[in-house]
């Protein structure tokens, strides 16, 4: 349950953060650097979520494919 929550920490902190400073860099007239922030803040994301689902499979085989 830990990890869990965890994972949901990293992502909701690493938003907040993306959405602040996008929106700092819009009113700053910085459109394209607030873009590329959103860009990158979704490809940490998914690199995330794909190191768990990874993790996940992986268990997933031991379980089930042991000999």
């Amino acid at each position: 349950m830990g990890l869990d929550l965890q994972l949901l920490f990293q992502i909701a902190v690493i938003g907040i953060a993306a959405a602040i400073l996008g929106t700092l860099l819009k009113q700053s007239g910085r459109d394209e650097i607030a873009t590329m922030v959103t860009i990158t803040s979704l490809l940490l994301v998914t690199a995330v979520v794909v190191t768990h689902i990874s993790s996940l499979f992986s268990q997933i085989r031991a379980v089930f494919f042991t000999q």
